[in-house]
């Protein structure tokens, strides 16, 4: 059988499940045609685990191994669900020539699972083992301190598993932001366990935890315990919709972790021939088949906008609301340091038809730049930080001379910097004041000195200036007006040395521009070819009275910080865009368009540098992608396509794709001249700016007949599999 992961133009995305342990639990995958990885329990019968390890890399199957020891501890036999004395499992060489029987297509085995629980389960789990798996950590004083113990556990749990058991690769399952910890102590494969919490925060988490790391990320997705109160049509439609976010967010393997073969509501069972689990595999098998036929450019989307997870930053992205998981002392409470995270959930939303503030000509706003930002760990390399062109601190960071000249380094080479004056303290106790580098003198990197605590109280903020980024734009109106944004906040005392002055504290209608100068609120730094942005307030952007003006921050700086790919159209869309290879030579751009909307169809379009590619329609539930072809853009109705190969000689283009239905492509040309475009020979001449329609037959690739096959969705009977049980997790046997 072919490797499944090469494509013509980029990579065939790994899709499968997590099945039951033992070969019979790895045919489900192959038989039911879910895809071509699966994660599984390792048989304790040595005969078995080799028979496994055998049929996968028989069949292309590739292989994950779940948890070996129980979490929060270096005890035998997760796996086997029961516990087992070193002696009674595998030595180190059995275990690693069981791996080895898989050859290319053993990936590796779970390790330290959910271990992120230590910070975002509530603490009633984690304090003396109450809920049975990991440990409160130990108290601490300081970040630092924290930190510290967090990482070194993760680190003992790893060392213990490469000594003692096996050599991995090792992947992390977490449902939080703490992948650059995991990460940094030694894992080698982050993946989220999707569908707890925030998914458009979490992933950003992953990936940018990832790119720092030189990884790749993946998920998988937690139907049965978070996919919904109820299993109903909306269930299975958000169990669709998860797959196709995860997809354009540009995982490298994607499967669910439950909710495909059982599902346990307690009040009600859904057994495995059941119509909702029946469907639920059936979306899964369609998702596959796509992934199969189509490949998607490798290297991930394009990310321009990096919020960064600072310094010693303990805010897990879940559930619990202390600090790095310590208790014993309220000043780890969350505070605007963590509240500061709580912005983002406005980042893909719209304002308000009556805001004043929302300004331009078209209205990008409810996306960011590219459709994507990345949570990017201020640990990352120079290289990686430069790929952002913009970088915004929002939760907690500790600074050091380090961090502070590695910044200084990315705004010369043209970056935008977004910091609040805590964002520049040395300070490791949550319960002190801040304690600024180099005593507040900022010259270097900001063009200001801060002197200390400077003016607070209820007052509003008024916008005197422009950025001299014209793409920025700021709520800028006349002096003469009442304040906007009025809260309860506190300022830091600046002295200017040359930043320019953005907004300022206002208490009154009636000011001069020098009043409001007086005490700054935003400032602007040329430095080199870039420019920083110093929010002077002496509390973290989160704080309360800060948030408002903070969240239309993010909003002008996400608006400025668009590209030449953009999408007009409702909040409900995600969207990506990949740079591809052509297949043979030659560049691709492929935006992949997503709509999140439930049962509302979505009328997009789609604007490529100032021109415009009208009325894209995007079913609900759905994904429509669009090859980006210099100035010719296809987008077919049926996502299931592959680009075979692409020509042009002047004003003729020939385009030649595979495709599972029948069906029509939108043909736009965005140059200042006709076009003739042929689609797998069928012609149609495209007048400058316009669109037209192609019709286009099923076309097999003869690389790939299997996925074209006309009952490829119809699932097949696997009675002759043994399912002898019930229960939610995927590994778990599956009744009928």
């Amino acid at each position: 059988m072919k490797d499944l992961v090469p494509g013509r133009m980029g990579e065939h995305v790994k899709i499968g499940a997590s099945v039951p342990v033992g070969l019979d639990g790895c045919r489900l995958v192959k038989e039911l045609k879910l895809g071509n990885i699966l994660l599984t329990l390792l048989p304790t019968d040595k005969e078995e685990a080799m028979r496994v390890a055998e049929y996968c890399r028989e069949n292309g199957l590739y292989l994950i191994w779940s948890e070996l020891l129980y979490r929060g501890s270096k005890n035998l036999c997760w796996a086997a669900r029961r516990r087992m004395a070193r002696g009674d499992f595998y030595s180190k060489k059995e275990l690693e020539d069981i791996c080895r029987t898989a050859g290319k297509f053993y990936l590796g085995r779970m390790t330290i699972g959910e271990a992120g629980g230590m910070l975002y389960w509530p603490k009633e789990y984690t304090i003396n083992r109450r809920g049975g798996e990991w440990d409160a950590l130990p108290s601490a004083d300081t970040a630092d301190i924290a930190k510290q113990a967090y990482v070194d556990c993760l680190k003992s749990v790893i060392a213990y598993e490469r000594e003692k058991l096996g050599s991995g690769p090792l992947w992390d399952v977490d449902a939080s932001n703490t992948f650059k910890y995991h990460l940094e102590a030694g894992v080698d494969m982050p993946l989220l366990e999707q569908m707890p919490g925030d998914s458009a925060l979490m992933m950003a988490s992953l990936r940018g935890a990832a790119k720092a790391y030189g990884k790749p990320w993946s998920v998988h997705v937690a139907m049965s315990c978070y996919g919904g109160v109820n299993l109903d049509r909306l269930w299975l439609k958000r169990w669709k919709i998860s797959l196709l976010f995860d997809y354009i967010a540009g995982c490298s393997l994607i499967y669910p972790e439950s909710g495909h073969f059982t599902y346990d509501q307690t009040v009600k069972q859904f057994g495995f021939s059941s119509s909702e689990m029946l469907e639920a595999r059936r979306i899964l098998r369609e998702f596959n088949q796509f992934s199969q036929i189509h490949s998607r450019p490798v290297g991930g989307p394009r990310v321009k906008l990096g919020i960064i997870y600072g310094n010693l930053d303990g805010y897990p992205g879940l559930w619990n609301k202390y600090a790095w998981g310590q208790y014993h002392d309220g000043k780890w409470q969350f505070g605007p340091a963590e509240y500061g995270w709580e912005l983002l959930d406005d980042i893909h939303k719209k304002g308000r038809w009556d805001d004043e503030n929302i300004q331009g000509g078209t209205d990008f706003y409810g996306n960011p730049p590219y459709g994507q930002y990345d949570v990017v760990p201020i640990e990352a390399p120079i290289d990686i930080l430069r790929e952002y062109s913009a970088l915004v601190f929002l939760g907690w960071n500790t600074m050091t001379e380090e961090i502070y000249q590695k910044l200084c380094s990315y705004v010369k080479e043209g970056g935008h910097l977004f910091m609040s004056v805590p964002h520049l303290s040395t300070e490791t106790d949550r319960g002190k004041e801040i304690k600024l580098l180099r005593d507040g003198d900022l010259r270097e990197l900001f063009g200001l000195i801060v002197k200390g605590r400077g003016q607070d109280g209820v007052a509003g903020i008024k916008t005197i200036k422009h950025s001299s980024l014209p793409e920025y734009k700021m709520p800028v109106w006349r002096v003469q007006t009442d304040p906007r944004f009025l809260g309860d906040r506190s300022l830091a005392q600046v002295e200017l040395h040359g930043a320019r002055v953005l907004s300022g504290w206002s208490d009154f209608y009636v000011q001069t521009e020098e009043d409001v100068e007086r005490h700054p609120v935003l400032t602007e730094y040329s430095l080199g070819a870039g420019k920083s942005f110093l929010l002077c307030s002496w509390d973290y952007p989160g704080d309360k009275g800060w948030a408002p003006y903070m969240k239309d921050l993010l909003r002008i700086i996400s608006y400025g910080e668009q590209g030449d790919i953009r999408v007009i159209s409702g909040d409900k869309i995600r969207y990506a865009v990949y740079d591809g290879k052509l297949p043979g030579s030659g560049s691709i751009e492929v935006a992949y368009i997503v709509n999140t909307e439930y049962d509302t169809p979505q009328i997009v379009d789609l604007w490529i540098k100032g021109k415009l590619c009208r009325r894209i329609l995007v079913e609900p539930s759905e994904m429509r992608l669009a090859y980006i072809l210099n100035d010719i853009v296809i987008s077919p109705e049926d996502r299931g396509v592959e680009l075979e190969g692409y020509g042009q000689d002047g004003t003729r283009c020939r385009i030649s794709m595979f495709s599972r239905s029948t069906g029509k492509i939108q043909v736009f040309n965005i140059s200042d001249n006709p076009v003739t475009v042929s689609v797998n020979g069928r012609d149609i001449t495209v007048g400058a700016d316009e669109s037209g329609i192609v019709d286009v037959t099923c076309r097999i690739d003869p690389d790939r007949p299997e996925f074209y096959a006309e009952d490829f969705l119809k699932e097949p009977s696997v009675d002759h599999l043994r399912r002898d049980g019930s229960g939610n997790d995927g590994m778990a046997w599956t009744g009928r």
